[in-house]
């Protein structure tokens, strides 16, 4: 592992917790999203190394477990979704340029991994592109699963 993808690795999954731990106050009703979003997480990259869309070359954080991506499935992915479900916009328009905006700083995160560093490569006839739909359409399916855990009411809490 060079120092660079030790950097992102490690760096991510230090910079979600200080993110969570900065932002604490009010996030205990979003950890059932949180477990959700790990458990979809790890899903999709079985089925990604079942169907050989996607792997993970260099996963030196956890040598025993090739088939996921540990910091990311576990500990950036859950947070992420909680801050997207807490922080997401009412109005449908809102939410798709926020998406639309998570979405494309993601893809262009995992483009650069893959490109870069040994850590995710993309096989087949799969490409950023298909990363970024899922991207986008798992926002909408963490929101949907909180909705339906709150019996479809939420209350907005500003960013900032």
């Amino acid at each position: 592992m060079t120092n660079l993808e030790g950097l992102i690795q490690y760096g991510s999954s230090l910079l979600a917790i200080i993110a969570l731990i900065w932002k604490r106050d009010g996030m205990k009703k979003y950890i059932p999203v949180g477990l959700f979003a790990s458990f979809y997480a790890n899903l999709w990259c079985y089925i990604a190394i079942y169907f050989n869309l996607w792997g993970y070359h260099d996963h030196k954080v956890l040598p025993l477990i090739r088939d996921v991506s540990v910091p990311v499935n576990v500990i950036v992915v859950p947070i992420m979704a909680m801050f997207w479900v807490r922080y997401c916009p009412l109005r449908f328009k809102e939410k798709l340029l926020w998406a639309f905006s998570w979405t494309s700083i993601l893809t262009a995160v995992e483009v650069f991994i893959e490109r870069t560093t040994n850590i995710l490569a993309y096989h087949g006839s799969y490409h950023w592109y298909h990363s970024y739909l899922l991207w986008f359409f798992t926002w909408f399916i963490w929101l949907a699963f909180h909705l339906w855990l709150n019996d479809w009411k939420r209350e907005f809490d500003g960013f900032f």
